[in-house]
């Protein structure tokens, strides 16, 4: 089973990457393995004509697999340079994956969390897309001001950083840090090609805002993942569905977790949602 898997996802980074560098990224990929980073220093990995910085190799492997082999993101490859907003872009995988897909896209980053951010500078240094790649430290939602950011304290880094204090309730060890919100809507001034969107439960603030300010109707394709999670963001999938189609979208809807641990249940759970005009 696990050949299988391999076999899988070298075909799906041949496809990405070629097969040269799809090589060259299995064997580096294997030295990281034996021998992972130290702790508090970043390991790095080739990836086609980028190299790429990491704190761990197994949030890496996690995110890498995510992304690149999960299909959460789906931009077919062109050579124009698109306009892309990535709003939670942590240590910069789904920046990686555009960046192979849309090698001139020109991308504004949010990154509230800055463990994640620091390593998300770091990757845009070492490729050298400051040119088209700007970063903002700033959480979004309905209204400017300031909010309690909360991380795991285990991983500085963590891609479920959220504003929502849920992994707190359940006894998991946080660190938390006050951060400062933005609004999207004064970002769009001209037509966004791509909007991705991972900020880990206000997805409905940031969408409203953008209808309030008349910005959706400037943005093409939009790729989110939308969370569930009660006591904080328990709005249904359905008003999103709605809220996307009424704006002039088509959508598609992919569960992130198998039936049995949603069903019957009143737990977190979270849905990649693809919405196209």
């Amino acid at each position: 089973m696990r050949l299988l898997r391999f076999i899988g996802y070298f075909s799906q980074l041949r496809a990405l990457i070629g097969l040269k560098a799809a090589g060259v990224f299995t064997f580096a990929y294997i030295g990281n393995k034996i021998s992972p980073p130290q702790e508090n220093t970043l390991a790095h990995i080739p990836v086609g004509p980028y190299v790429f910085c990491f704190p761990s190799i197994a949030y890496f492997d996690g995110l890498f697999s995510e992304i690149f082999f999960k299909e959460t993101y789906v931009i077919p490859f062109t050579d124009t340079p698109i306009r892309v907003i990535d709003c939670g872009a942590n240590i910069g995988v789904s920046l990686l994956y555009i960046k192979i897909r849309a090698p001139h896209a020109q991308v504004i980053c949010f990154e509230p969390n800055p463990a994640a951010r620091a390593v998300l500078e770091k990757n845009i240094a070492a490729n050298n897309w400051g040119n088209d790649v700007q970063v903002f430290p700033y959480a979004l939602g309905k209204e400017k001001g300031t909010a309690e950011f909360f991380v795991e304290n285990k991983i500085a880094t963590s891609s479920g950083g959220s504003v929502a204090n849920h992994l707190g309730k359940r006894g998991r060890s946080l660190n938390s840090y006050t951060v400062e919100v933005d609004t999207l809507s004064h970002y769009i001034t001209s037509h966004i090609d791509f909007l991705k969107i991972d900020i880990e439960g206000p997805e409905f603030d940031v969408l409203e805002e953008l209808v309030a300010h008349q910005k959706l109707r400037s943005v093409a394709e939009i790729q989110l993942e939308y969370h569930y999670i009660p006591g904080f963001f328990t709005r249904p999938l359905s008003e999103m569905l709605s809220l996307l189609e009424k704006n002039g979208f088509h959508t598609f809807v992919e569960p992130t977790a198998p039936p049995h641990q949603v069903v019957g249940h009143e737990t977190s759970h979270a849905y990649m949602i693809f919405a196209w005009r």
